[in-house]
């Protein structure tokens, strides 16, 4: 599996994914959702705001329930860069 956004788990397997720096150059660990030009697009959502948030796509993306995503997610998140 390739890179993935450290804020929100999503995969990156386009340059838009990416999100970007200051400069409008990629910033390779964040999404184009959550990293815009050099900062986050929601600078002060939690940690649980960002599960909550993330739970239906996470469902939508791979075919599984929302207990399952829910699951996934509560695990995932908390281990990434920005939730450390």
């Amino acid at each position: 599996m390739g890179p993935f956004c450290q804020s929100c788990g999503m995969p990156l397997t386009k340059p838009e994914d990416f999100g970007t720096t200051a400069d409008g150059l990629r910033q390779n660990d964040y999404c184009h959702y959550c990293f815009q030009d050099g900062t986050f697009t929601q600078p002060v959502i939690t940690l649980a705001q960002m599960i909550e948030r993330v739970i239906p796509y996470t469902a939508q993306a791979t075919g599984m329930s929302e207990a399952e995503a829910r699951k996934l997610t509560e695990e995932t998140l908390p281990r990434l860069k920005r939730w450390q």
